[in-house]
């Protein structure tokens, strides 16, 4: 069983690699930036910050809090089960037991946790509310994940990418307190993260 996890994790991570290559391509090509779960602004580039005439008026999804609350969660369960809390006790580095295999299952985690922020982003924005509130920390939350799950991906664990991964999930998690959508850690199994 172990050695289909180290076998299936490499596979998929490559070819999740493979497919952001493609999109960086074709963006580099057409000019655009590709968009999921969120709506572009005009010109076609995605919006920074959302500005009041980026937001709904009306919720356009149902439970959208409920599900943001949901994917926050995960996201943030993921990111302290498998990255932040192997990083604190020294799984990561050179000389310690299975640090490869720690790394290897921290990135599936922030790929994980990457999918789960673009949930909860797609599902704020369809609340006026969190909208307006969460829109500007949510990107900023997603850009830092991104640059910390990029160095994992290739084989490092860089400690201020990962220190500034949590100090932005502890903000934008004050911020949806605020917002009336506040999010505790939830567990994730580990089946979905790859073993």
């Amino acid at each position: 069983m172990l050695r289909k996890t180290f076998v299936i994790i490499p596979i998929v991570l490559l070819a999740l690699t493979g497919c952001s290559n493609t999109k960086t391509k074709e963006t580099a090509q057409t000019g655009a930036a590709p968009s999921i779960g969120a709506p572009a602004a005009p010109g076609g580039a995605p919006a920074a910050t959302a500005s009041p005439q980026a937001c709904p008026t009306g919720k356009t999804r149902k439970l959208a809090k409920t599900r943001f609350v949901a994917n926050a969660g995960l996201a943030a369960g993921a990111f302290k089960r498998y990255i932040y809390d192997p990083f604190r006790k020294g799984a990561f580095k050179s000389d310690a037991k299975g640090h490869k295999r720690a790394i290897v299952k921290a990135a599936a985690a922030g790929l994980f946790t990457l999918d789960q922020l673009r949930r909860a982003k797609a599902n704020a924005q369809a609340d006026p509310t969190l909208c307006r509130t969460l829109s500007a920390p949510l990107q900023n939350l997603s850009n830092v994940m991104k640059n910390a799950v990029d160095r994992l991906k290739g084989g490092s664990a860089d400690p201020t990418a990962i220190g500034a991964a949590s100090g932005a999930l502890e903000k934008t998690r004050g911020t949806a307190g605020s917002a009336g959508a506040g999010f505790k850690d939830k567990n994730v199994p580990s089946n979905m993260i790859g073993g």
